[in-house]
């Protein structure tokens, strides 16, 4: 006979529950009072120099990262420009150039406007 879901789910929480290890601070490793540990001077201005070469890398990486996109840009702005120059030629070759005019039409009046009814 097949589980039903809820039956599934119940069993793998209950497996969880007794496979689970036991955290244990008997070991020595953990310390539950973060104020307690004191650097040293060294230790100290070691991490200092770590976060200015982490910042150095930050901002050396986000300056390459807004060069390439400047790149990205006028190399886009150059194959857009190629694609156009190619799709004229093409156009003219197949004797598809033709030019556009904008004739403006007139405004249409009514009888009334037209004679002063």
């Amino acid at each position: 006979m097949p589980k039903h879901y809820k039956q599934m789910m119940d069993e793998l929480i209950n497996k969880m529950d007794e496979d689970a290890p036991a955290n244990s601070v008997a070991g020595g490793g953990v310390d539950l009072n973060p104020t307690g540990a004191r650097m040293s001077p060294k230790m100290m201005k070691r991490k200092k120099e770590q976060g200015d070469e982490q910042d150095k890398i930050t901002k050396k990486i986000s300056k390459m990262i807004k060069a390439n996109e400047d790149n990205n840009n006028v190399i886009l702005k150059q194959v857009n420009e190629s694609l156009s120059k190619v799709e004229d030629k093409s156009d003219e070759k197949l004797g598809l150039k033709e030019e556009v005019t904008v004739e403006e039409t007139e405004e249409y009046k009514t009888f009334r406007d037209k004679y002063n009814a």
